[in-house]
């Protein structure tokens, strides 16, 4: 019976964790919403770029 007096009860850690989780969810920084996202690249080096051209794989021989 120690054991359980000296342990904080279920009730109580379920609500210090609805708390912490309604803190969390209440500090909204995160991704806005509205208005365009920013991206990683953007201009020429998305359009257009230049021809695309095969090129073998360096080496010879074989067998």
């Amino acid at each position: 019976m120690a054991e359980q007096s000296a342990t904080p009860s279920t009730d109580d850690i379920k609500a210090k964790m609805k708390e912490a989780l309604e803190r969390k969810q209440s500090n909204d920084r995160g991704v806005p919403k509205a208005g365009p996202t920013k991206e990683k690249a953007h201009g020429s080096e998305v359009v257009g770029g230049g021809p695309r051209t095969h090129r073998r794989k360096a080496g010879g021989g074989g067998s």
